[in-house]
């Protein structure tokens, strides 16, 4: 026992277990079933967008065909009957100006909230931080249905600043959940350090702490944008004409005839353009952001 309590662990593994050895995947066999899965999921989410894209310059006889005309001639006629009978440039102003100024508030807002749940100690935190973590449970309908009702009472319905309002509140729970854990990855002694050199708790935030995270609150600020540009419902309920997005406006091209396919992907092209060149030359931020604090010591 002694002389074989001196043996290496591999060593006395292969002595009590003679003629049985592990099973070991082959690393070729495993990168090879990963990168056929990973063209599958590939697959499955470009090909409808690969599909909107080439709908959207099919003539409109080609549009219904069956099966689908893959060679067909180029045609930009679903582009121009889109924003010339639909008014969609007036809805690509009101995304912009939603998306934009509701992204801001929530940021500015939530940033001293998150910074809060993360630094103090008082009773309760967790009930508040799970409250703001519930809002995001609650179905659209419970949050548009009041909405509704006071913005006909105060006659606010159908602005821009309604909707501004209501996705601004949307999204202050998706930044205090991501800014807390940005400032947990920073220490609280550098806090201290700032308090005793004479700063409050707001100039510690805004001077001191805020540029620490700043490839955080770029990757909320991405998020928020997208999430407030890809809104539907709240801008489908609470505008008619004069505030509508432009992911509510797709419902213009829903007639009694049937659906306008073309001119429908043409404008849903138009959506999707602007997030996916945002995110290709932003990617860097949102990448640091995510990964902020992943790898420490």
């Amino acid at each position: 026992m002694m002389q074989e309590s001196t043996l290496r662990p591999e060593k006395i593994y292969k002595k009590k277990n003679r003629g049985y050895a592990p099973v070991r995947i082959n690393n070729k066999v495993l990168r090879l079933v990963l990168y056929l899965l990973m063209f599958v999921v590939l697959f499955a989410y470009v090909i409808p967008i690969l599909w909107i894209i080439t709908t959207s310059f099919k003539p409109e006889i080609d549009t219904l065909a069956i099966p689908p005309k893959i060679l067909f001639t180029p045609t930009i006629e679903n582009y121009t009957k889109a924003f010339a009978t639909s008014g969609l440039l007036n809805n690509v102003g009101n995304s912009v100006y939603v998306s934009i100024g509701s992204s801001l508030l929530a940021v500015i807002l939530g940033l001293p909230a998150a910074y809060s749940l993360s630094r103090f100690k008082f009773k309760s935190k967790e009930n508040i931080y799970f409250w703001f973590m519930s809002t995001r449970m609650a179905p659209p309908f419970f949050i548009a249905l009041p909405f509704f009702i006071i913005s006909r009472q105060l006659m606010v319905f159908d602005t821009i600043g309604l909707l501004i309002t209501v996705n601004m509140l949307t999204l202050i729970s998706w930044v205090v959940w991501m800014m807390r854990s940005f400032f947990d990855e920073i220490p609280s002694e550098i806090d201290e350090a700032a308090l005793v050199d004479g700063c409050n708790r707001l100039t510690c935030l805004t001077r001191i702490i805020t540029p620490l995270t700043t490839p955080g609150i770029a990757a909320t600020l991405i998020f928020c944008l997208i999430m407030s540009w890809n809104e539907y419902f709240f801008s489908l309920t609470l505008t008619n004409v004069h505030a509508r997005t432009l992911p509510a406006a797709l419902t213009t091209f829903i007639s009694t005839f049937g659906l306008l396919w073309g001119q429908m992907c043409a404008a849903a092209t138009v959506i999707m353009a602007p997030i996916l060149i945002f995110v290709m030359f932003l990617q860097r931020y949102l990448i640091r952001g995510l990964t902020m604090g992943a790898v420490k010591g």
